[in-house]
């Protein structure tokens, strides 16, 4: 009954998601879990559960993606060297911090969020030019990369793209369109480990899953859309606007 009481605001919140997954390839769960701790609790008076809130942004994460990637795979190559040995390792260690996530507490699990932003604003800004130890030994530093990222981000039930599209471009050097796509297709991967850890929980977010993939196919289109107009100077321009937003929002909440 609460889902079909909230139905715009779920609608909207993946409407947000779809286009940020549409424009960078990400799947938007650094937009949907803080308006699902923040913004669903001021508009419905009742606090999610963190597992319903983590299960929702698996859901997203795995959505948006397919969705972006769908939309970016032929405008946008994907490198797939990077996704066999990123993406494989990071959706198996994502899956296993996902079985787990419930060990932890609500206020850790918020840390680690706020963690992941705070690592992605210091890899855009501090990183002008990709780092030649990882980029000469890439047979080991992706997965490694990969496994770190995917520990995190299964603790917080997300994907990783707001954190692992920048390291892509600004530690390993891959251009920011084809790091767009290779994205995508990694957080199908990635958010599918995280997702399938979830399942066990599955009955206390399914009933909103529909509600955000309606928004999420909406604003994927409107996103995606305006990614194929941008130039790649314009576009890794507002990523970096992007990134930072949500980073100063994460660390402020933590904070306060």
């Amino acid at each position: 009954m609460a889902a079909m009481t909230f139905y715009p605001v779920m609608t909207g919140v993946g409407v947000m998601a779809g286009f940020m997954s549409g424009l960078f390839g990400i799947g938007g769960g650094i937009i949907v879990t803080p308006l699902l701790v923040l913004i669903y609790p001021m508009l419905s008076g009742q606090k999610l559960p963190i597992e319903v809130v983590t299960g929702l942004s698996s859901a997203q994460g795995f959505f948006s993606s397919l969705v972006s990637f769908a939309l970016h795979r032929v405008r946008f190559q994907p490198d797939w060297r990077v996704i066999r040995n990123f993406a494989v390792p990071m959706a198996f260690a994502n899956f296993f911090a996902s079985v787990h996530a419930d060990a932890f507490s609500e206020n850790f699990i918020l840390f680690v969020f706020g963690l992941l932003g705070l690592l992605s604003l210091l890899v855009t800004y501090l990183f002008r030019k990709p780092v030649a130890l990882l980029c000469d030994h890439p047979a080991l530093s992706l997965p490694l990369t990969g496994l770190v990222l995917g520990v995190l981000c299964g603790l917080v039930g997300q994907g990783g793209g707001f954190i692992y599209l920048p390291v892509l471009i600004s530690l390993f050097g891959l251009q920011i369109k084809q790091a767009i796509s290779t994205s995508a297709l990694i957080g199908i991967i990635g958010a599918s480990g995280a997702l399938f850890g979830r399942m066990g929980t599955a009955g206390d977010f399914l009933g909103y899953t529909g509600e955000l993939v309606i928004g999420i196919l909406l604003g994927g289109f409107l996103g995606a859309a305006l990614s194929h107009r941008l130039d790649a100077k314009h576009l890794k321009r507002a990523l970096n606007a992007f990134v930072l937003l949500c980073s100063i929002q994460l660390m402020a909440r933590l904070i306060i």
